[in-house]
Formats: C-alpha cells, structure tokens, sequence
C-alpha cells in the first residue's frame, strides 16, 4: 500500500488505510456511493455499488462530483474503467420513469434506443400492453413487479407516481425515550424519502428507528416481522415508546376483527394470508429484518409498492442473491454504519469469536464417510464430544449469562437432557417461553438452550455468552444473528461467541465461511482444539 488513505482497484473495489490520519474522512466521503464489504486487518475495504450511486444520482449528485471525490481521496486519476462503470450507471438514473398517481400509473423511456432493448424483452412483455402518445399505461398491481424486472437488466426505476396516504393515525413519542445519535440520524435519512433500507448490526436498537418512523409519519402502519416473539417486542416498544394505548397496537391472528391502527404481522401470516395487503388503508409499512425476506412474500411485497415503507436489517446479504429484489422492492440503502464503529462508541458489546474443533469418535466418523450427501451435515452436528466441550466451556466461564443455540432439535433434547439446563424450541407454549426469558433476563436462569427461535430478534440482553453447536450450513445471515444475541451493551462491553465444529466434516466448510464474515466485519477469529478448551 502506498501512503494515501484511499487506493481504488480497477474492477471498483475501494481500500481505506484506517489508521491513515484521513481515514474516517475519506470513509464519510464515500459513504453515500459505496458499501462496506469487510475489515481486513487494517485496512477497510469497499465497493462501489450501483444501487448507492442510484440513490446519489437520486440527490442530485453528479458522476464528476464523485470522480472528483475519488481522486482528491485517493491522491491519483481514477482508472478510466472505473470512470466509466460510474458515469454509465449514474446516466441510467432518470432513464426510466413512473408517473402519475397510485391507481393511474404511466412508464416514461426517455432514449428510443432504450425503448428497443426493452420491447424486445419477453421479460417486459406484460408492461407494454397499454401504448399512449407519452408512454405506457401500468397495472398498479404490477408496479413492483415492473421495478423488479428493470433491476435485474441492471436499470433503475425513478418512480414518482403518487403514494397511497393511508389513513391518518395520531400518535405521540415520549420524551423520556431519548435516540441514540445514529438511530435519529437514521429516521433524518429515511423521512426524506417515501422509501429505504436501514442496516445497522444486531443490538444496535432497529426496533426504536422503527417506532420513531412511524410516530414521524402518524399514518396506519403494517409491521412484518420474523416471529410472534418478535411481533410482541414490537408492540411492547411502542406501547413503551409512544402514547399509544394497548387496543392501537395488534399483534394479526389472521382476521380483519385482529387489525389495529397499528397492526403486527409475520411473513408466514403474509403468505398465508395475503389479503391483509388489502384489509386496511396501510399508509406506512415496516419490513423488520427484510434481508430475511422469505420469496415468497415478494410478490405480496410487489403489491404494497403504493405505500410508503422502510426496511430494517442486521445484514444485507441473502445466499439465494435476491438481495436486489428488497432493494427494487423496499428502496435503496438510506442509512448504515459499520459494526466496528458503533462497538468503538460503545454502543454494541465487543464480540471474541473463538472456533472450537471436535474430533468424531471412530465409529462416528465411519458412519459419517458411509452416509449420503445429504445425511451428513446432521450427522456432523451431532458429534457425542460437542457435549463435553459446551460443558467445559461453561465451566471456563462459570459466571456468564450462557446461551447455546443450535439447529437440530435432537441434539438440543439431548444436551438438555445431559446438562439439565432450560429448552426453549418452537414448539414450546408462548407463556412458557416468556416465562423462561424473563428468568433469565433476571439472573434466575444462566444457562439458556435455544433452536432457530434464537435467531432473530429476541431480546435477551444480559446474555454475555454464546455457544453454537450447529448452523444452518455457513448462513452469513445466520451468523449476523446469532452474533447479535451478545451485542447488547455491557457493563464493560465485552461478549464471547463460541462456535463448536466437528473435525474433518463439512461443519470445516461451513465454519470458513462463518469465519470470513465475522472477520469482514472486523472481529479477530480464533481456532482451538477440544483439548484447549
């Protein structure tokens, strides 16, 4: 590297020196046009993405202003493939253009030879039915669907039709709940605009960013989150945060009698039951975790692309690739900030990351070489020494909050079984498993045992340890997750996540892509033996 705080690639890859003097500068600079992509040692590297420089075209910034930025930053010219990817990108922002109103929509093309490309394309064909002197006329049911198709020829869509209001819905943010720096600059970012995405790490309060979009934008609000566990934190936070009283704020059980003002819903109730798009005159939607988007709900997604919305998420990585899907869908990247940087305010705990790697008994590991394809990140998982090691490790941090999440029910029965510690799956009673929470939220319980149900949004603060015995196959998304069950703040603002991987088993495999991204987001990843546990 040389002495510049900023060095560009040819195929668009920015790499910031963060101990350069200048580094936090130049990372402030390129925020709006890039996205982080990892830490590595010192050094921070990022992309330069389309779908941020949409969003800065979308501003009113220029493709000179961001070459300019470039250079002064990086001390150099910009490679002339790199101006030309910006300035070819930033050129299609405009191109392509809806107007009028939520039930008249209308497709403007600006360039005729645009209009070719597209008009060719079967994957257009149902968008250009309706011919008029100026354009198109569009199906308002279709207009997600048409922004969708647009994105994935790598063409974005202007969309300045009208919104649909919604009804209008009072409601008021108690003083005494007081934002966090970033958490108010993140609703600044979101209510200049009907649409967007929010990304900040586990534990980093999303849920309040969303409750304070809703009291900003006082209109019937739609919450889609992952469970009713985290439907009901949602109704808690607002009943907490706002001077709404307990009949504004439902939690859907899949009538209309169960809408409220303030109605919260889980994608599972979206698939099954698609008509609660249309049983109330939503003027605001929030999609929580939306990196989470099961594919189904996309087309129900489509249909509310009428309505203002916002989506909140840990991470924006999907391994199906649809990630542009909930860009197309929900809107660009609004406002993020690197995990290391809110851990360095203190604002999220400081995380060690430590690989524990078991060896299979011989007979285990007969059975494993024996087994289909399929059969074998199972049988990997439940490796008999994984038990001994979660027991060692809690007897080397005997005074932590501990929980141990995994993926296999069986081997969760079974180390509940062994360890006499509390289980809580998604078969477990809603009573029960609130029960169970709050026992161990108030020190009653230290050793906690989840399933999936661990995942996402569970708020369960005073965990300090993490053990996980089995994955879903190197799910980054996972990953983030699970990570963030020990990201609450502490008192001195440190956590331990243990990882526990059978030896010489796809576990490896997918261990090293757990380890890639927790080290992208800075976090230092050590690997033991069983022995040095």
């Amino acid at each position: 590297m040389t002495s510049a705080a900023l060095q560009i690639l040819p195929n668009g890859q920015l790499i910031v020196d963060s101990k350069h003097p200048q580094a936090i500068a130049i990372l402030q600079s390129i925020h709006s046009f890039c996205l982080v992509e990892a830490y590595v040692g010192r050094y921070v590297r990022c992309r330069i993405h389309r779908t941020a420089l949409w969003a800065t075209a979308e501003r009113g910034e220029s493709a000179d202003e961001i070459i300019k930025t470039l250079a002064m930053a990086s001390g150099a010219a910009v490679d002339d493939r790199v101006q030309r990817t910006i300035e070819t990108l930033m050129r299609r922002w405009g191109q392509v253009t809806l107007t009028g109103s939520a039930g008249a929509l209308c497709l403007l093309i600006r360039e005729p030879p645009i209009i070719a490309r597209f008009l060719h394309d079967p994957s257009f064909a149902e968008f250009f039915d309706s011919p008029t002197a100026q354009g198109w006329f569009i199906n308002p049911l279709l207009r997600g669907a048409l922004k969708q198709a647009f994105w994935r020829k790598g063409w974005p869509v202007d969309d300045q039709a009208s919104l649909i209001d919604g009804q209008t819905f009072a409601t008021t943010w108690r003083n005494e709940i007081t934002l966090r720096p970033y958490q108010q600059a993140a609703v600044t970012a979101c209510v200049a605009h009907s649409h967007g995405v929010v990304a900040l790490p586990p534990g980093s309060g999303k849920t309040y960013i969303g409750v304070a979009l809703l009291a900003h934008v006082q209109r019937t609000t739609l919450i889609i989150t992952t469970s009713r566990a985290a439907a009901n934190q949602w109704r808690e936070s607002i009943l907490t945060a706002t001077d709404c009283s307990p009949d504004d704020v439902a939690v859907y059980r899949g009538t209309a009698a169960t809408l409220a003002p303030i109605t919260i819903t889980t994608y599972q109730q979206l698939i099954a039951r698609t008509s609660i798009c249309a049983d109330a005159d939503w003027g605001l939607i929030l999609y929580d975790e939306v990196h989470t988007l099961p594919a189904p709900v996309f087309r129900s997604t489509a249909l509310l692309n009428s309505r203002r919305r916002y989506g909140l998420s840990a991470t924006l990585i999907r391994e199906d690739g649809r990630i542009g899907d909930v860009f197309s869908l929900i809107g660009p990247l609004r406002y993020s900030v690197p995990w290391r940087h809110l851990e360095a305010q203190g604002f999220i705990a400081k995380a060690r990351c430590i690989e524990v790697r078991v060896r299979l008994t011989a007979s285990e590991r007969a059975t494993y070489l024996a087994a289909f394809s399929r059969q074998q990140g199972s049988l990997a998982a439940h490796a008999t020494a994984k038990y001994r090691v979660v027991q060692r490790i809690r007897e080397r941090h005997p005074n932590e909050p501990m929980l141990v999440i995994g993926h296999y029910l069986a081997q969760l029965h079974a180390l509940a079984t062994v360890t006499g510690w509390s289980l809580v799956t998604g078969e477990s009673d809603s009573d029960e498993r609130e029960r169970v929470f709050t026992a161990f939220r108030n020190g009653e319980i230290p050793c906690l045992i989840l399933s999936r149900v661990g995942n996402q949004a569970l708020d369960l603060p005073t965990a300090r340890l993490l053990v996980q015995i089995s994955g879903s196959f190197g799910s980054r998304q996972e990953e983030a997750q699970r990570l963030g069950r020990v990201l609450r703040p502490k008192d001195d603002n440190t956590a331990l996540f243990y990882s526990v991987v059978s030896a010489q088993t796809r576990e490896v495999e997918d261990a090293w892509q757990r380890q890639r991204f927790l080290t992208a987001q800075g976090y230092t990843y050590q690997v033991i033996n069983e022995d040095e546990v």
